[in-house]
């Protein structure tokens, strides 16, 4: 004779108190009310032979259909990179020369400078374009120009990240050369006076 072992029994048991539960969520439901008041809901028939009550149909909310957002793309990110970057950036400035400043500058060199808040990230350059013409591309905050002609200049400056995109764009800077002439000189003259 074979013996039942305890996985066996413990299953059949399993069984039975599964089939005890369910069956009476599928009873009718009763509707007492007591002499004090109070209602009560049951699933056995109570004693002054109640019929069984109509329940309302429950509720039953469809799980939503989820929609996975689409995956950020390359561009997307570099996008929002360059936007940030932008956002960093935006008080790249000329600040020397001034606008509708006058440099006197007989034969000598012109110092351009810019300036902004935050250091620049890994692989940025600055393109100076004087008179609409790129004259450095650095990372220095200065550069020096030697022999402007006398007149009138422009200059502003590009600020490019490390894939030569456009981050900030300076204010073009109008600005003026002067050299003195001769009439404006002063002259050494020493009298001559005799005795």
């Amino acid at each position: 004779m074979k013996l039942v072992n305890h996985k066996t029994l413990l299953m059949v048991v399993f069984g039975f108190v599964l089939a005890a539960t369910v069956s009476p969520l599928t009873a009718d439901v009763y509707k007492t009310v007591d002499e004090d008041g109070n209602v009560t809901y049951t699933d056995r028939p109570p004693a002054d032979g109640s019929k069984p009550i109509e329940l309302a149909p429950i509720s039953v909310i469809e799980t939503p259909e989820y929609v996975r957002a689409p995956e950020k793309t390359t561009e997307d990110v570099e996008e929002v990179s360059l936007k940030t970057l932008r956002r960093d950036y935006r008080d790249f400035a000329i600040v020397s020369p001034q606008p509708e400043e006058s440099i006197w500058s007989p034969d000598g060199p012109v110092s351009i400078a810019w300036h902004t808040q935050l250091d620049l990230q890994q692989g940025m350059q600055v393109s100076i374009l004087l008179d609409g013409k790129k004259q450095a591309t650095t990372t220095q905050q200065m550069i020096v120009v030697p022999g402007l002609e006398r007149g009138e200049h422009t200059v502003k400056a590009e600020l490019r990240d490390s894939k030569n995109r456009t981050v900030a764009t300076t204010q073009q800077i109008v600005f003026y050369v002067r050299q003195p002439g001769l009439n404006n000189r002063a002259l050494n003259v020493t009298p001559h006076g005799g005795g």
